[in-house]
């Protein structure tokens, strides 16, 4: 049988990016239109796409819980717990991992920032289980550097940005911190978006082929506007620091995407996990505000704002 070959870019099933290839049709009498293929495409991309359910349900959780302070800091600690999960699953030990110990050193500085604050955060706190692992003889035989590594990287990191938003949320409360992070998720969209449509300048092709310059100058300045908008309703600021608050914030939240996407791609993974349709995994949702909202910190700290 003939087959007829159309260029064609596919859309991804999984984050609605699209890709460059080609189709085959059967080339004989009542074979499939391709005009009648291309509209169910483009139908599909509106109706059939996850990414637009899963954001929308994403948004209305968090909105939810964010409307109590306890809600609030019960959802951190979900995260946290996903989230360490995800970042061991992605270097696949191929061994048991006592978990314990891991999920206490991420979820430990957390509930110390929110609890009793930063100043009572002690390094050896949350990197002592990580001593235990290596001292038991856990990673013997496994790659000692490597898995040491990344879980040092990992809980200094992640360990640090968690707490960080916690102290936001005891301090400023949760209306503040569900907005400071919704301006980093709005900075996604629109660098998502107009990468998508007006993108022709790769950001960092080797890191994140799907990051353009244009959607990351986009994603700065809607991001940036927003926590500018943000600040100036919850503190009695000067432009000058408040813009470049804002305009470092977002700017950090940028660096964490790509942070965690050199990360998947050392070990040639596109997502940390599936359990976001459309999403990849929670790490994946929150990369950006773990590196963001330590900046935060230090500024509203050194301005002393709290």
């Amino acid at each position: 049988m003939n087959f007829l070959k159309f260029k064609k870019y596919l859309q991804s099933d999984n984050d609605g990016t699209f890709w460059p290839g080609y189709i085959e049709l059967p080339d004989e009498e009542n074979s499939i239109d391709i005009n009648d293929f291309q509209n169910d495409k483009k139908e599909s991309r509106f109706t059939s796409n996850p990414r637009i359910y899963t954001g929308l349900g994403l948004l209305l959780l968090v909105a939810v819980l964010f409307l109590n302070q306890t809600s609030a800091f019960i959802l951190l600690i979900l995260i946290a717990l996903i989230s360490t999960k995800e970042w061991f699953d992605i270097f696949d030990y191929g061994i048991i991992i006592p978990y314990p110990l891991l999920l206490y050193s991420s979820i430990a500085p957390l509930v110390i920032a929110y609890f009793y604050g930063l100043d009572n955060i002690h390094v050896p706190m949350f990197i002592f289980p990580i001593g235990v692992i290596v001292y038991t003889g856990t990673f013997v035989s496994y790659g000692i550097y490597e898995k040491f590594g990344s879980s040092f990287l990992f809980l200094i990191w992640f360990g640090t940005g968690i707490a960080c938003i916690g102290y936001v949320l005891k301090n400023l409360g949760p209306l503040f911190t569900f907005l400071a992070l919704i301006s980093i998720s709005l900075s996604d969209i629109a660098a998502y978006e107009v990468g998508r449509r007006f993108g022709k300048r790769k950001l960092s092709e080797s890191i994140s082929p799907n990051k353009t310059v244009e959607g990351f100058f986009a994603g700065l300045f809607i991001g940036s506007l927003t926590m500018f908008i943000v600040l100036n309703n919850f503190f009695e600021l000067d432009f000058i620091p408040t813009f470049l608050l804002s305009l470092i914030f977002i700017l950090f939240g940028v660096l964490g995407d790509l942070f965690e996407s050199r990360i998947k791609r050392s070990v040639d993974l596109k997502d940390s996990s599936s359990i976001l349709p459309g999403h990849g995994g929670v790490l994946d949702r929150v990369d950006s505000q773990i590196l963001s909202f330590p900046v935060l910190v230090l500024f509203i700290q050194f301005l002393d704002l709290i």
